[in-house]
């Protein structure tokens, strides 16, 4: 996927006439340069006018949890701003180096720009007056640890101590946060309801303990842009949902379980697949009202075949579009399937389509005046193999009786094998 956003960036890089070009660039900052052993800081990456970023970030010396390894692009392709934090911890006095390395990428020009940059940080020994002063030492608590951290309905995913992620059906709009501190005396912010966009979402849970000192946990929360296969369950029981539409892969499988649901709950579900370009490819009309068989549903369909010349031939050399359906065996009563054909035929032509049976090399007449409506056609099918859609009206009588003669051809060749068999038997036995 990351590849095919790398490519829209470049895409996009070839069209953009923008005079004001703002190079794609990241930068590396420190909430502190000199802390005490114990003490928690924030390394923050600035990623600026980019649409595609690969940035890491390590550290070496006395210092626990501080990394960033970030590798995304935006959903649009379309240059933004981001900014990616780690919490580290000083675990001794000395000296904390912290290295920038990666590349960023404008959909400006499509170019990626290294990025780099390092960062000290001083780590002391906190001293306490003496006690032959008047002056007390500091005993605030300097815990910031969180104990807990959860959010409603959902199980957040842990990448490590600071960082949490969380995917969302496209329904939901909120989410709602709850967090404890494991010291009582420490505050925590950032719980409670918050509004969800479709997309990437970042939210920050802060734990400041009674010293003062901060630790920042950071949950990325993504709101699909769809229904998926995995949402199947939450859509089917969902009533405002009417027009049920299901995002599915090139190889995505629709298993027994699933097309029980969807008989019961007397549904239509639309399985749709998308191109890198968010073009409909084809989709799979499934009636809950009339599925009887629930066998597992392969839904790969191909626009090729190695078949092409075999058909070519029957079709009397017709011009047209081979469709291959993966799936083997009969489907569900009711499936049908809409097709983009736009690339073939203009919209209004008139089609037709015809199945191709391997096994007699014939094509069999399936539906006839098929209008294309927006580059799309739709038609109800019975059993997958391959197809072939034509404007051509093919003669399928003469195809018939080609293979009628064959079948005669075969049956008069077995018949004279007989009839030899038998003149030779009696032969034999007059002989004797």
């Amino acid at each position: 996927m990351k590849k095919v956003k790398f490519l829209l960036v470049s895409l996009i890089s070839l069209f953009a006439f923008n005079i004001n070009v703002i190079a794609a660039s990241g930068s590396l900052s420190v909430s502190s340069s000199n802390v005490y052993v114990g003490d928690k800081f924030t390394v923050t990456v600035n990623v600026r006018s980019a649409a595609a970023w690969n940035i890491h970030v390590s550290a070496s010396g006395p210092v626990s949890g501080c990394s960033i390894n970030q590798a995304d692009a935006t959903s649009d392709a379309m240059d933004t701003n981001k900014s990616f934090s780690a919490t580290c911890t000083a675990t001794g006095t000395g000296t904390i180096s912290i290295i920038l390395s990666g590349d960023v990428t404008s959909a400006n020009d499509g170019n990626a720009v290294n990025v780099s940059g390092s960062k000290n940080v001083t780590v002391l020994q906190k001293s306490y007056p003496s006690s032959n002063n008047n002056q007390t030492p500091d005993n605030r608590s300097k815990n910031s640890n969180i104990k807990e951290l959860s959010v409603d309905g959902y199980e957040l995913i842990k990448v490590d101590n600071n960082n949490y992620t969380l995917s969302v059906p496209n329904d939901v709009t909120s989410i709602n946060i709850k967090a404890t501190a494991e010291d009582s005396k420490s505050k925590v912010t950032g719980t409670g309801s918050h509004d969800i966009n479709v997309g990437e979402n970042n939210i920050e849970v802060v734990v400041t303990a009674e010293n003062g000192s901060k630790n920042k946990i950071n949950i990325k929360v993504t709101r699909k842009d769809g229904y998926y296969l995995d949402d199947l369950d939450s859509v089917l029981n969902n009533e405002k949902i009417e027009d049920i539409n299901i995002i599915i892969n090139a190889d995505s499988k629709i298993t027994e379980s699933q097309l029980e649901k969807i008989k019961n709950s007397k549904k239509t579900v639309k399985f749709n697949y998308f191109d890198e370009n968010k073009k409909l490819i084809y989709s799979w009309i499934i009636n809950g009202k009339e599925i009887d068989d629930t066998k597992e549903l392969t839904t790969t369909i191909t626009f090729t075949t190695e078949n092409k010349n075999e058909i070519y031939k029957l079709s009397n050399y017709a011009d047209g579009l081979y469709i291959n359906f993966k799936h083997d065996g009969i489907l569900p009563a009711g499936t049908k399937i809409k097709l983009y054909v736009g690339d073939k035929f203009e919209d209004d032509s008139i089609v037709n389509v015809y199945k191709y049976n391997n096994i007699n090399k014939s094509l069999k007449f399936i539906k006839d005046s098929l209008k294309v409506t927006t580059g799309y056609i739709e038609f109800e099918i019975e059993h997958c193999s391959e197809y072939f859609v034509t404007m051509s009206n093919v003669d399928i009588v003469k195809t018939q009786e080609i293979s009628s003669i064959n079948i005669f051809m075969i049956f008069s060749i077995v018949e004279l094998i007989v009839i030899f068999a038998l003149v030779f038997v009696i032969v034999k036995k007059i002989k004797k």
